[in-house]
């Protein structure tokens, strides 16, 4: 690539500029999914649950991998409001990478895929969850995330109340990275 300035030597132009320095993004590919419904968690404020999450442990295929994107199998219930915040959090609940938001109401009433994402990526390690939070103050306006009935090796769906409460089942998912 050839860069040059202004036919007086000057600055380079805005154009010149972003084609020399734009930011390389990796391409990422899905790398593990779980398919399958059956069973399904759900934010609620009788229970103080404003995290769902799915752990991944030493020996599951996603660690060491730099993870960009999860979709998630979610619906609404009733007519929530406010934002799905997508996380991956170390296993000290701090968050690691922030994947966006997601506006509640704008969910149907039946379950489809939403995308939280971010190219920035994050090399996922031991205890790390790939996580969902919410907020609500009614049980009767909410968010489920669909679940399948069984979990693989080394990870798991769970929540969180003040501690985590860990399932013997899988939140419906894909996860995409390099």
């Amino acid at each position: 690539m050839k860069i040059h300035g202004t036919a007086k030597g000057g600055a380079l132009s805005k154009k010149d500029f972003g084609v020399a320095f734009a930011k390389s993004v990796t391409p990422s590919s899905e790398l593990w999914s779980v398919t399958g419904t059956g069973q399904a968690d759900q934010f609620n404020n009788t229970e103080s649950i404003s995290i769902l999450a799915q752990r991944f442990q030493t020996g599951h295929e996603l660690i060491g991998q730099t993870i960009t994107r999860f979709d998630a199998s979610i619906k609404k219930i009733g007519s929530p409001t406010g934002n799905i915040t997508g996380r991956i959090i170390n296993s000290s609940n701090e968050e690691q990478l922030n994947l966006g938001t997601l506006d509640s109401s704008t969910l149907s009433s039946s379950y489809e895929t939403k995308t939280f994402e971010n190219t920035d990526g994050y090399e996922l390690e031991n205890g790390d969850r790939l996580a969902l939070y919410f907020t609500t103050d009614n049980d009767s306006n909410t968010v489920n995330w669909s679940m399948n009935t069984s979990s693989e090796s080394n990870t798991n769906g769970s929540y969180f109340t003040g501690s985590w409460t860990e399932r013997s089942r899988d939140f419906t998912m894909s996860v995409w990275g390099y």
